[in-house]
């Protein structure tokens, strides 16, 4: 009875570890999955649709020098500077840039980013 009884004990323990492995596997995944998750966002590059449409705040389809200097402003961009990056993006120079010419403004940007820092 007793062998019985340890025998019993025994068994229960070890119907114990696969569960006690299976939670620390979900552990040790979920935090893996947090730490991806975490490094993705901070790669994430902002959706030039999305940061078109907040820009364009009278939606007539078109970025006007106006609409982008009330919205670059609040980041404490001097007028001058946002003067030349809109005039840079409106590529043909009728006062207004439309999506596309937002997107290859956003791409010569990146461009000029990524000489600016082979140069350092």
């Amino acid at each position: 009875m007793l062998k019985k009884k340890c025998l019993m004990h025994r068994i229960n323990n070890l119907k114990q570890y696969p569960m006690k492995f299976n939670s620390l596997t979900i552990v040790i995944l979920a935090l893996g999955l947090i730490g991806f998750t975490q490094a993705n966002a901070q790669n994430k590059k902002p959706d030039p649709q999305k940061m078109f449409n907040s820009i364009d705040t009278n939606k007539d389809g078109s970025i006007s020098l106006e609409e982008f200097k009330a919205k670059k402003r609040k980041q404490e961009v001097k007028p001058e500077v946002l003067e030349k990056r809109y005039a840079h993006m409106d590529a043909d120079n009728n006062g207004s840039v439309t999506l596309e010419e937002f997107k290859a403004g956003l791409a010569k940007g990146k461009g000029m980013k990524d000489k600016k820092k082979k140069e350092k």
